[in-house]
C-alpha cells in the first residue's frame, strides 16, 4: 500500500473515530489535567481497533483525560469501553498517570479527594479493580511523599503499595503531610 493511501486511511480514521465514539474531541485538556463533568477525552496520532471486542490501540502522543484520572504516553491499549475501560496499558518515556483517590471509607464518595501522580516506562491501570502496576524507573507521589523503584504496585482503594526490583527502593517522606 502506498504512503498516500496509508495517510488517507489514517486521516479518515482520525476524523471518524471520534465521531463513532460519541463525539470525543481530542486535545482540549492539558497534560495530566482532568476533564470536566462526565467527559472523557482521548487523543493520539493513530488509533485502530483490535480483532478482540472492545480493544483499541493508540500510538503517538496518547492522552486520555477523564473527570478523576488521566494518562499520557507514547502508545496505549484500552481494554473495554473508552468512557469506562476495564484496563489501560500505556508505555512511554515516561508514561504518566494521575488520578484522584477518594479518602472516605469504602464506597463513600463524600470524603475528600487526594491527587496521586505516577510515572514509569510501563503503566498498567486496572480500573475495574483500582489497581496500578508500574515498571521501569517507576515513581509514585501521594500526599507529598514519593516512592521510586524499578517496579511499583499500588492498590488505590486500600492505599497500599509494594515496590522493589534492581536498585532497591527510595522513599522521600514528608512527615508533615502524612
Amino acid at each position: 500500500m502506498s504512503r498516500h493511501h496509508i495517510a488517507k486511511i489514517t486521516g479518515l480514521a482520525l476524523f471518524w473515530l471520534p465521531a463513532l465514539f460519541g463525539g470525543i474531541q481530542p486535545g482540549f485538556a492539558g497534560p495530566l489535567d482532568f476533564s470536566s463533568e462526565d467527559t472523557v477525552t482521548v487523543s493520539a496520532e493513530r488509533a485502530w481497533e483490535s480483532d478482540e471486542a472492545d480493544v483499541i490501540h493508540f500510538s503517538g502522543k496518547f492522552e486520555l483525560h477523564a473527570p478523576d484520572w488521566s494518562l499520557l504516553g507514547d502508545t496505549a491499549v484500552v481494554y473495554g469501553k473508552l468512557d469506562n475501560p476495564d484496563r489501560v496499558l500505556v508505555e512511554g518515556n515516561p508514561a504518566r498517570i494521575s488520578f484522584l483517590r477518594h479518602k472516605g471509607t469504602s464506597g463513600d464518595t463524600t470524603g475528600s479527594e487526594e491527587r496521586i501522580d505516577g510515572a514509569a516506562s510501563y503503566v498498567e491501570y486496572f480500573r475495574a479493580t483500582d489497581k496500578l502496576l508500574m515498571r521501569g524507573e517507576a515513581n509514585l507521589t501521594r500526599k507529598g511523599n514519593t516512592i521510586v523503584s524499578e517496579t511499583i504496585e499500588y492498590d488505590v482503594d486500600a492505599d497500599r503499595y509494594s515496590a522493589g526490583g534492581n536498585g532497591g527502593i527510595e522513599i522521600q517522606f514528608n512527615p508533615e503531610t502524612d
